[in-house]
C-alpha cells in the first residue's frame, strides 16, 4: 500500500505542523510569565486563531479559569496583564474586551452584590485587562444597581482608592444600565444624567461604549432594535453634553481588524465634512484609533489644521504612561510646545489633566513645576476630579 500523501493532505499536515510550532513559540515566552502550566498552554493556544471573535471567546473562557478561584482577583489580573502582553499586540489591545465576559463570570460564580462591589473590583489604575474585568463585574449586577438607584450606585464608585478607579467604576454603570434595558440608550442617559453633573458624561461613555459593542457584534452585546450604524447619525441627535462621548469610542470596536489612523489625512477623510461640535467628537475618535504611541500621535496633531489639533489632542493616549516615570511623562507634555496660542493652552491643561488622573493627583506637585506653562498645567492637574469625558 501506498503510504505517499496527496496534495491537500500535505497541506492539512502543513498547517497542523506550523500551528504546534506557533504553540511551542507563544509556550516559551509565557513561561517567563509566571503563570501556571495549564494556563500557559490554554493561552498559547488561543494566540493560534485567526477568527477574532473565536480568538477572543478563546481568550475569555482560558482566563476565567484562572480567575475564577481567586477571592482576591487583583494579582491574578495582574498576571494575566502580563502573560496578554507577552502573547502579542492583537491580545494586549484586546484584553479590555476580552475581560468584560471574565468579569461578568467571576461575578456570578462570587454572588457579588453592589454593597460588596468594591471587595473585588481591581486595586489597580490598568486600564487594559483588569478594567475591563471591573466593567464586566459591574454589568452582571445591573439588577442590583438599578434596584438600589444612581445616588447609592455612584456612593459606591467614589469608594474606589484612586481617581482611575472611581472613574472606571463610573463608567462601568453605564455598560450596567445598557445591558439592563437591552442596548437602549434614552433610559440608560437618564439614569447617568441622575448621578449628577461630574459622573454623567463618564457614565454616558460606558452606555455609548456598550452601543458601539453591540453595534459591531461583540462582547454578546444584543444590537438594538432601530439600530443606527453610523456615528455622524447618532451622535448628532445626542444631548449636547454627551456628544463628544458618543464619539469617543465610535471607531474603537466598529473598525476594520488593525486599522490604525497614522496621517493627518487619515483623520481629514474619516471626518469630511462635519462641523462645530460633531467635527470636534470625530477629530478625537478618530485620533483615537492612532498610534499607541502619544509622542507619534502628537506629532500628527501637530499637522492638522489649527482648527482641529485640539480635539486631535484630546484622543491621545496619555493614559498609556500610567505605570511610566516622571521623565517619560514630562516628554510627553512638553510636545504641547509644538502648539502655539489657545491650542497650545488647551494642550498643557488636558494633558496635566489626565497625568493627574494616571498618577493619582500627583502630577500637579511632581510635574507641573517643571512644565514651561505651570500655570496652565496646573489648572488641568487640578480639575482631574471633574468629569474626564473623553478618557480611557
Amino acid at each position: 500500500m501506498s503510504t505517499s500523501r496527496g496534495p491537500r493532505q500535505r497541506l492539512v499536515l502543513a498547517a497542523a505542523v506550523a500551528v504546534a510550532a506557533s504553540v511551542v513559540i507563544v509556550t516559551l515566552a509565557l513561561n517567563r510569565s509566571g503563570a501556571e502550566p495549564s494556563a500557559i498552554g490554554a493561552l498559547a493556544q488561543c494566540a493560534t486563531l485567526s477568527h477574532s471573535t473565536t480568538a477572543k471567546d478563546c481568550y475569555s473562557d482560558a482566563i476565567v479559569k484562572q480567575v475564577n478561584p481567586a477571592s482576591d482577583p487583583t494579582p491574578v489580573l495582574k498576571r494575566v496583564d502580563a502573560m496578554m502582553t507577552r502573547l502579542g499586540s492583537y491580545p494586549a489591545a484586546n484584553c479590555h474586551v476580552i475581560m468584560h465576559p471574565v468579569g461578568r463570570r467571576y461575578a456570578i460564580a462570587h454572588k457579588i452584590t453592589l454593597a460588596k462591589l468594591m471587595n473585588y473590583l481591581p486595586r489597580t489604575d490598568d486600564p487594559g485587562c483588569a478594567a475591563g474585568f471591573a466593567h464586566g463585574v459591574i454589568t452582571a449586577i445591573a439588577p442590583d444597581v438599578l434596584r438600589a438607584g444612581p445616588k447609592a450606585s455612584q456612593a459606591t464608585c467614589v469608594q474606589g482608592a484612586t481617581r482611575f478607579q472611581r472613574y472606571s467604576c463610573t463608567h462601568g454603570l453605564g455598560h450596567a444600565y445598557m445591558r439592563f434595558y437591552n442596548e437602549t440608550l434614552t433610559p440608560s442617559l437618564k439614569l447617568c444624567e441622575a448621578l449628577g453633573r461630574n459622573a454623567a458624561p463618564d457614565c454616558a461613555q460606558g452606555a455609548y461604549h456598550d452601543y458601539w459593542l453591540a453595534i459591531s457584534g461583540q462582547d454578546r452585546a444584543e444590537r438594538p432594535q432601530d439600530a443606527q450604524d453610523s456615528a455622524r447619525d447618532l451622535c448628532a441627535s445626542q444631548p449636547i453634553e454627551f456628544v463628544l462621548p458618543c464619539w469617543y469610542r465610535a471607531f474603537i470596536d466598529t473598525r476594520p481588524s488593525g486599522y490604525q489612523t497614522s496621517t493627518p489625512q487619515d483623520l481629514q477623510r474619516i471626518c469630511l465634512q462635519t462641523t462645530g461640535l460633531q467635527r470636534h467628537g470625530c477629530i478625537t475618535a478618530a485620533s483615537v484609533i492612532g498610534s499607541s504611541n502619544p509622542l507619534t500621535q502628537l506629532r500628527v496633531c501637530s499637522q492638522m489644521a489649527t482648527t482641529d489639533m485640539l480635539a486631535c489632542i484630546h484622543g491621545t493616549k496619555v493614559q498609556n504612561l500610567d505605570a511610566t516615570d516622571i521623565t517619560d511623562q514630562l516628554r510627553v507634555i512638553d510636545r504641547c510646545s509644538w502648539f502655539a496660542g489657545r491650542v497650545r493652552t488647551g494642550c498643557y491643561e488636558w494633558l496635566a489633566k489626565v497625568l493627574a488622573v494616571t498618577t493619582n493627583g500627583r502630577f500637579l506637585h511632581t510635574g507641573c513645576p517643571h512644565v514651561a506653562s505651570r500655570r496652565a498645567c496646573e489648572r488641568g492637574a487640578r480639575s482631574y476630579n471633574h468629569a474626564l469625558i473623553t478618557f480611557s
